[in-house]
């Protein structure tokens, strides 16, 4: 589960809990996270989930977003990351297990097939 506060002036304003595969993030009331501030654009930014991992991506924003003090245009958020939109921040951790539930990809998986077998024994 991804958690988000959003902070103004070092004062959190509101925590946001959510496995939603999209967060809309701007000064439109419509938007998921509203941040009601003139600095900010109406859809300023999106924060998607793709395969457990979260991205967040500049709508085309006037004052654009910027990640640990870095202007991006699309980037994976981390565990810990800061990101500034206009004169407010948004500070994401990943709470829930969906991180320990991920397949670890620096291993490779065994496989125990028959094929497998016969195929190793023919080349072995």
């Amino acid at each position: 589960m991804l958690k988000i506060e959003l902070e103004y002036q070092g004062k959190i304003l509101a925590t946001f809990e959510t496995d939603n595969e999209q967060i809309s993030v701007g000064r439109n009331p419509k938007n998921d996270i509203n941040i009601d501030n003139l600095a900010v654009s109406n859809f300023h930014a999106i924060i998607r989930k793709i395969m457990n991992t979260y991205y967040i991506e500049d709508l085309g924003s006037t004052n654009g977003t910027f990640v640990n003090e870095k202007k991006v245009g699309k980037y994976e958020l981390l565990d810990g990351d800061e990101v500034i939109i206009g004169k407010h921040s948004l500070k994401f951790s990943n709470t829930g297990s969906d991180a320990k539930d991920l397949t670890d990809f620096d291993k490779t998986v065994i496989l125990d097939t028959k094929k497998q077998k016969e195929l190793l024994a023919k080349n072995g």
